[in-house]
């Protein structure tokens, strides 16, 4: 958002009120998809809401790890995959005398890695439970038909915040660059400079918050660990033009480490060796040292979050931190010579 207040500071007046409606009309659509997201799942519960309940009992509860796809964003596009831990739930129940089964057990998402032993220790194996199904199909079923307390209240203020946000950071922000830059050596540079301090200041809490994080997992309990597989992951990358459009496929590779461990009588699999980015190569040699010291079938020791056991660590140190380190301080000091102050 920034670095369109940018342009908003250096452009012509009629183009500063073009962008400044750009931006809001983004956050606009942005909160508009938002809010056919929450409506939809609003009319999934609400539908919901209307079926029939039976007597059902938990036939199968455990964790399930799957291996989720994720997309790049912005200048790149890539996918990759990470393990990921969800809960597994299976129940069965009757219907007109017939017996169903299903694992759809609610209507909220479930992304991976979010409440999985608490969700598991609410259905145990074995345990009778109301089922809700679906009297026009009685195939269609869950246990839980409600969303969180305050969470359609929560989307709808998000999708407010966005405008809202946007409105005062087009109509606030700019002004501030007008006031401070007849007071600096270089105002012609300041547009340029507030994009590189917005810049540095965001990669150096990020290198701060990601410290903190692997300080936070020193503490954590231990688990004994083995590593499941062990080797390097190919992965399809592509540039984006400027102009827009991408630059043929191309493939780079990194280390993937799987490791299987215990908690509380649930085995959990995860593939985060340490915090910070994965490091990428075209060459595999330069990735590939992880997986020498990681050998297959080797046992490990698993550090674990005690609050969330899904989220786990081999090693509790920032991978590359030195460079979140070395960005902030080029983008901070290149803010400071635009604009002439060193």
């Amino acid at each position: 958002m920034l670095s369109i207040c940018v342009l908003l500071y250096s452009s012509r007046r009629g183009d500063e009120l073009e962008l400044k409606f750009l931006l809001v009309g983004f956050a606009c659509a942005v909160a508009g998809m938002l809010s056919i997201v929450t409506f939809l799942k609003w009319l999934e519960v609400k539908a919901a809401s209307r079926w029939l309940p039976t007597p059902g009992k938990i036939v199968s509860s455990r964790v399930e790890a799957r291996e989720v796809t994720s997309s790049g964003t912005g200048s790149e596009s890539s996918t990759s995959t990470e393990i990921r831990n969800f809960p597994a739930i299976t129940y069965e129940y009757k219907v007109g005398g017939k017996t169903f089964q299903s694992s759809h057990y609610s209507v909220q998402e479930n992304l991976g890695n979010f409440e999985v032993a608490e969700t598991l220790a609410r259905f145990p194996r074995g345990a009778a439970v109301t089922v809700f199904y679906d009297p026009s199909s009685p195939g269609k079923a869950v246990i839980e038909r409600t969303m969180p307390d305050g969470a359609f209240k929560f989307m709808v203020q998000l999708s407010a915040g966005l405008v809202v946000g946007a409105l005062v950071l087009v109509f606030s922000v700019g002004g501030v660059l007008e006031a401070i830059g007849p007071h600096l050596p270089k105002p012609r540079n300041l547009g340029a400079a507030a994009f590189l301090l917005f810049m540095g200041l965001f990669v150096l809490r990020m290198g701060f918050a990601q410290r903190s994080m692997a300080g936070q997992a020193a503490t954590w309990p231990t688990a004994a660990g083995r590593i499941d597989a062990s080797g390097l992951q190919a992965i399809k990358t592509r540039d984006r033009f400027e102009g827009g459009g991408y630059r043929p496929w191309r493939t780079v590779f990194k280390s993937r480490i799987v490791y299987s461990y215990g908690v509380a009588g649930q085995r959990y699999s995860a593939d985060r060796v340490a915090f910070g980015a994965s490091v990428t190569a075209s060459l595999p040699g330069l990735v590939g040292g992880q997986a020498r010291r990681y050998v297959e079938g080797s046992k490990v020791d698993v550090r674990y979050d005690p609050a969330n056991p899904a989220s786990a660590v081999l090693e509790c140190r920032v991978r590359g931190l030195w460079l979140l380190w070395v960005c902030s301080a080029g983008f901070l000091g290149g803010a400071a010579l635009l604009v002439g102050s060193v």
